[in-house]
């Protein structure tokens, strides 16, 4: 069986047929619930006009057969794609069996589940409301290994979890929509035990330089800084990663695979939050 026959074979588990103290009625009102749901007040803005907070308007992430009915993502199948390469091109094992996993921007959690069918125990950073809560509605209702928390990863090292003893980040679309990337891939270095890998997916900036195309909001809504191959490669060795490999694909992204040998300093000057470990 081929990688991605085998991915979306193990997607079939999070049907309604496998649901756990849920009527299928009952899980479908939940899921109609989250979709109907378009207010900036959980996101902490005082009126839709006076926000730009996109995930008040985009809803579901991923394609998603849930037997009963079926969902349409605006990212379609990507997390089938990602996840696939990540394990033909970078090594990931298929069976993340024992294997603690942190997966940052989860959307709404098609990745996540996938991880957890995988064998993983999953713990997610989403910082948009809705998308945790439905996360965590999907974990009960499968009685999936997946613990979704509703906070930036900025804020990770300003909570009481712990946050530094991951096998595996997975960090997949994420990355060109923060405003410090650096300091976001030091977080993850952190996030890490010695040993363990994040896998990156990213838009991708065509230049052979180590440079970071400007987008920013009030053109392209939630994209700030994208990198070029280059300065992705560079700014996970500056942030203590080794035996970085990267590539880029035809159709504008990238993808990267780095491994944290060893708990390392990095340069603070100029750091967002100099006191960062």
């Amino acid at each position: 069986m081929s990688t991605e026959a085998h991915l979306h074979d193990l997607m079939k588990r999070y049907t309604t047929e496998h649901l756990m103290g849920i009527t299928p009625e009952e899980f479908k009102a939940k899921i109609d619930e989250f979709l109907a749901i378009e207010d900036p007040f959980m996101e902490g803005y005082k009126s839709e006009e006076a926000q730009r907070d996109l995930s008040v308007k985009f809803h579901w992430g991923h394609n998603h057969d849930f037997g009963d009915f079926k969902l349409e993502g605006r990212m379609g199948n990507r997390h089938i794609a990602v996840m696939k390469m990540f394990i033909d091109r970078f090594g990931l094992p298929v069976d993340l069996e024992s294997k603690r996993i942190l997966d940052i921007g989860p959307w709404t959690g098609g990745t996540s589940l996938l991880l957890a069918a995988m064998g993983a125990t999953v713990e997610t950073i989403e910082e948009v409301q809705k998308y945790s809560w439905v996360i965590r509605v999907l974990a009960k209702s499968f009685n999936a290994k997946i613990k979704s928390y509703p906070f930036s990863l900025y804020y990770a090292w300003d909570k009481e979890t712990r946050f530094d003893c991951f096998d595996y980040v997975i960090f997949a679309g994420v990355l060109y929509h923060l405003t410090d990337p650096v300091l976001a891939l030091r977080i993850i270095f952190n996030c890490l035990k010695v040993g363990g890998k994040v896998f990156v997916e990213t838009a991708h900036h065509n230049c052979d330089k180590p440079a970071l195309y400007y987008s920013g909001p009030s053109k392209a809504g939630w994209n700030w800084l994208i990198p070029s191959l280059p300065a992705l490669t560079q700014m996970l060795r500056d942030v203590g990663f080794v035996d970085v490999q990267a590539f880029a694909t035809d159709n504008q992204r990238a993808y990267a695979v780095a491994t944290k040998a060893k708990q390392v300093d990095m340069l603070r000057a100029g750091l967002s939050r100099p006191n960062i470990r």
